[in-house]
């Protein structure tokens, strides 16, 4: 065998196999090199260090997937390779069409199709082909009959997804790397000598090793692999096997690199070189560490804590000159600790840029507006629906439209979007995009892709009509969306038209687009350094940072526990390995890859490593420790565990201000040091304009003037600001309004047969009244939007109006009802006019029923309530003006004195009216003997109430706003308002 040109790199963390790597490619410029790094941060990182070395024009950075590209254009590959979905697509209908026998209960399951294609992609990569594997299954079937059925279910499942993908003309990404390597392999000479070199990867998969052979051994070109590796090492133990058959395929030994003490800064390079070269190393030197040193130890009592007591150092770290640029912080899964990190971070002001990896295409907004009019259009799209659709940015001009359709279905109880969008339609455009959508649907599976993709790309340019921004933040998240959705689409769109039978069907259509994963990238690296990286091992292994934080060291997060193989796991792979000669990875040393990655971690800080954890979770169940954290303390003398700093679980504020990570914080850090004094309460109205409009006003209802007694306050949110409610006016205030138009149509039906008070004998004819007024007003109630509430809440109205005439019939009442919802001073068609109070003040009003006496020269004033009522004893002290302000303006009205006033409860246990009455009227009436009083006492209630009007006003004109929380809430149930009012 001749001499095989492949150069392997080895060496721990810090042993310049970068410069090495970097040297050879400048090197070999002349003959068009490929670099091949692991990730897309990694691509755009070495480019720049190329061009810091002068490689500026020639260089090509590539991912291992672009160098396959570039490996299948150069062998003349033509196989398309078949997308995610297709694949997806494909082996779903492998597994509908297999008549299975043991994974028969599994395969509806959601993960079944997934783990398939996991296998097949280890199959083909180990270029496994069905024929073998049926082979191979058998002879493991033959060895352990007991799985033979299991075998014969797998062996069937890829053979069928092989034969789909076949019909289609299709390939998948393993087979299509296969191809172009074997197109190399039989003509070496299309290659045309590029060097090819990789660096960054902590290991290489079964097809990176057979490129490497394909291309080191077969071709001939000049490979050169980088390993991070040390004979001996713990941490390396992992790597045994890459660099067995790394090393098996060079033609002499390995190029060493020993480690450097020069990475780290001066102050730290003892203690941190110490943690690199002993880490996970038995016995040895523990040095004593400064408290002040460079090795950091961080607790929060939960997981916010914990992040909040990072963000302080890192804002400390910045506010000391250190580059955002060269601080990393790094979590297992950031991705699990998204929303939080942003939260903590952007309330600490600190520039970051969160590795997410990926976000379903469902939980981003552009996402969720594409669904949501798939579900309006083709699904039973519900209000929500509809109004998620509307609320994707840049679709309304006036995002208060959907604002206010909420409201309006809320109010009405539209449930659907079929309701909701007769009510939008109503008051606004047509929504045509929903029938575009189903006309394309007719039009079969192609036509309903395109009409999708076309409207996801309407909804991504809505917001940027008429401008050419450069995207970044959300903008630039949703331009990955709609690219990613019109990408499925157009693969889904072109599977249609080899078998519209693959496309699946709206709902599976909405699951399936819901599912997409978009790649969010968000490293430091790319956003130039401006920023700090928070990220994952992978993302910092192969770059060098003055501050690291390694954060959620806990037990079960890291190292993180093995993920086993739903299909075939370890012993199996075993089982199968030794009946049929093959070769299938074991995924068993998950622990020595956890111990790798945070070896990597912790080597890449020049200056300063912090450990973090914490004691609890947020609800305050105990968290352990990682004993990765353990491995580290090891190395150190014992009084490193001394001298963790602790954040407590739920802890506000910072009682170090020099800890606390915004100015902000610092003076309430500050403050909270000082005496406190309490906020000021919400000042009187001062604006000219609003007190002009406020004096020149002359008609009050006797409403709005018992909110200002209850609470000045109150009134000003309720009667002057009067916010747009978002739901449904309460039950009870519904139901109460449904219950008046019940009792006047059955009252005013038994005036119109004869008149005169209700009497037992007229009872049943009320009765027949009211429930043919129940059942013509039940069918636009707006009790409840929900159906099985709407039913139970009439039903019980019926039994409270029926109650209440039976009790009405019996109460001994000489007064007959003759006049219903008496309206005035409100400026209605033939409405009453105002009735005056005093000079420029007038009262407005509604009467829900007056009773007269037999003579004419008396009334009652009957006003509808609830389960109470309230005696006019504690009308002064409750603030109740409007009974006795309707009795002083009946005389005006229908020039008729007031004999009385009084609340009629509708429910509760006791039926009887409350209220005022002169100590003469209405003798019989059946009533509490306090609410009797002689003229005197009568004449004082009605005057107290009447001084009581005027100074509300009064004080409204001049603006005395001031906060009356003992009385604001319903039944003295505190401030309504606190963040308006802020009362003590």
């Amino acid at each position: 065998m001749g001499r095989v040109p492949l150069t392997l790199v080895t060496g721990p963390a810090n042993a310049e196999k970068a410069r090495v790597v970097l040297d050879a490619y400048a090197a070999a410029l002349d003959r068009e090199p490929v670099l091949v790094v692991p990730t897309f941060p990694d691509v755009d990182r070495y480019r720049r260090e190329l061009a810091a070395r002068g490689v500026v024009f020639g260089a090509r950075v590539e991912r291992f997937s672009g160098l396959v590209r570039e490996m299948a254009r150069r062998g003349g590959v033509t196989q398309r390779a078949a997308g995610p979905l297709a694949r997806e697509r494909v082996a779903a209908a492998a597994v509908a069409r297999a008549e299975l026998r043991e994974l028969g209960a599994s395969a509806p399951t959601p993960g079944f199709v997934p783990a398939l294609l996991r296998l097949w992609d280890e199959l083909g990569e180990a270029r496994i082909d069905p024929a073998r594997w049926y082979a191979a299954l058998r002879a493991w079937g033959r060895e352990e009959p007991r799985r033979a059925d299991y075998a014969e279910d797998l062996a069937a499942l890829y053979a069928g997804y092989r034969r789909g993908l076949e019909r289609l003309g299709l390939v998948d990404a393993p087979q299509r790397t296969a191809l172009a390597l074997d197109a190399l392999r039989l003509d070496p000479g299309r290659w045309r000598g590029a060097p090819v070199l990789f660096y960054g990867f902590d290991d290489l998969t079964r097809q990176q090793l057979d490129a490497v052979e394909t291309l080191a051994v077969h071709v001939g070109t000049d490979v050169t692999v980088s390993l991070p590796y040390e004979a001996g090492r713990a941490a390396f133990a992992g790597r045994d096997g890459t660099y067995q058959d790394l090393l098996a395929l060079a033609d002499g030994p390995p190029l060493v690199l020993g480690a450097r003490s020069e990475h780290y800064a001066e102050g730290s390079r003892p203690d941190l070189h110490h943690l690199e070269r002993a880490l996970y190393e038995p016995g040895g030197e523990r040095p004593e560490l400064d408290p002040a040193g460079p090795i950091l130890l961080l607790r929060g009592g939960g997981e916010r804590a914990e992040l909040e007591l990072v963000a302080a150092h890192v804002a400390r770290l910045l506010r000391d000159g250190t580059p955002a640029g060269e601080i990393a912080v790094v979590l297992r899964r950031p991705d699990a600790h998204a929303a939080l990190i942003e939260r903590v971070f952007g309330a600490a002001g600190i520039p970051h840029a969160l590795d997410r990896h990926r976000v379903l295409a469902g939980h981003t907004a552009l996402g969720r507006g594409v669904l949501a009019l798939l579900a309006c259009a083709l699904l039973d799209g519900t209000a929500d629906d509809l109004l998620a659709w509307l609320r994707t940015p840049g679709l309304l001009r006036v995002g208060a439209k959907a604002d206010r359709l909420e409201a309006e279905a809320r109010r009405k109880g539209a449930r659907t979007a079929k309701e909701a969008r007769a009510l939008w339609e109503a008051r606004e455009w047509p929504l045509e995009a929903i029938d575009r959508l189903r006309a394309a649907h007719r039009a079969g599976p192609a036509a309903l892709c395109a009409r999708l993709a076309a409207e996801a790309q309407t909804l991504f340019a809505a917001p940027h009509q008429g401008e050419a921004p450069v995207l970044t933040g959300p903008d630039a998240v949703d331009a990955r969306v709609a690219a990613k959705l019109r990408d499925a689409l157009a693969e889904l769109a072109g599977l249609a038209e080899r078998d519209a039978a693959l496309v699946p069907a709206p709902a599976e259509l909405a699951r399936v687009l819901g599912a997409l994963e978009i790649p969010l990238g968000g490293t430091g690296a790319e956003a130039g350094g401006e920023v700090v990286t928070v990220a994952d091992p992978l993302a910092v292994r192969a770059r060098r940072v003055r501050a690291l934080f390694a954060c959620g060291l806990q037990e079960g997060a890291w190292p993180a526990p093995a993920r086993p193989e739903p299909l075939l796991g370890d012993a199996e792979r075993r089982a199968i390995n030794a009946a049929a000669g093959l070769r299938l990875p074991l995924h068993e040393d998950a622990l020595g890859a956890e111990r790798y990655l945070f070896y990597a971690a912790v080597s890449r800080p020049t200056d300063l490593l912090a450990l973090s954890w914490h004691a609890a979770d947020d609800d305050g169940n105990p968290a352990i420790r990682s004993p990765l954290v353990e491995d580290v303390l090891d190395l150190f003398a014992p009084s490193l565990r001394e001298h963790a700093e602790v954040r407590a679980l739920g802890e506000a504020g910072w009682a170090d201000a020099a800890l606390a990570p915004t100015g902000r914080e610092r003076e309430r850090a500050l403050a909270a040091a000082s005496p406190t004094g309490a906020e000021d309460a919400i000042a009187p109205l001062g604006d000219p304009a609003v007190l002009e409009n406020l004096r020149a006003r002359a008609t009050w209802s006797a409403s709005a003037l018992e909110a200002w007694v209850a609470c000045p306050v109150k009134w000003f949110v309720e009667r002057f600001l009067r916010p747009e409610p978002l739901v449904p006016d309460p039950e009870p205030l519904v139901r109460g309004e449904l219950a008046h138009k019940i009792l006047e149509e059955a009252l005013r039906a038994l005036s119109s047969d004869g008149g005169g008070p209700l009497r037992p004998e007229q009872l049943p004819a009320a009765k027949q009244h009211a429930y043919a007024a129940i059942e013509r007003f039940a069918e636009g109630s707006r009790i409840s939007p929900n159906p099985e509430r709407l039913r139970a809440a009439l039903r019980r109205l019926e039994a409270d109006v029926i109650r209440y005439l039976e009790w009405a019939a019996h109460s001994g009442s000489a007064y007959a009802p003759v006049h219903f919802e008496v309206r005035f001073g409100g400026g209605g068609d033939g409405e009453r006019p105002a009735v005056a109070l005093a000079d420029g003040v007038g009262l407005q009003g509604r009467i829900d029923r007056i009773d007269l006496a037999p003579d004419g020269d008396g009334a009652l004033i009957y006003d509808y309530k609830g389960a109470t009522a309230t005696p006019q004893a504690k009308w002064h002290a409750e603030g109740r003006l409007q009974l006795a302000l309707y009795m002083l303006a009946l005389p005006e009205l229908l020039g008729v004195e007031a004999d009385g006033g009084l609340y009629q409860p509708l429910g509760g246990d006791d039926p009887r009216p409350r209220g005022l009455l002169r100590e003469d009227a209405d003798p019989t009436l059946i009533s509490v003997g306090k609410d009797r009083v002689d003229a005197e006492a009568y004449d004082a209630v009605l005057g107290q109430a009447r001084a009581t009007a005027l100074a509300a006003v009064e004080e409204i004109r001049a603006g005395r706003l001031h906060a009356r929380p003992a009385t604001c809430g319903w039944r003295g149930g505190g401030c309504s308002y606190p963040s308006i009012c802020r009362c003590a």
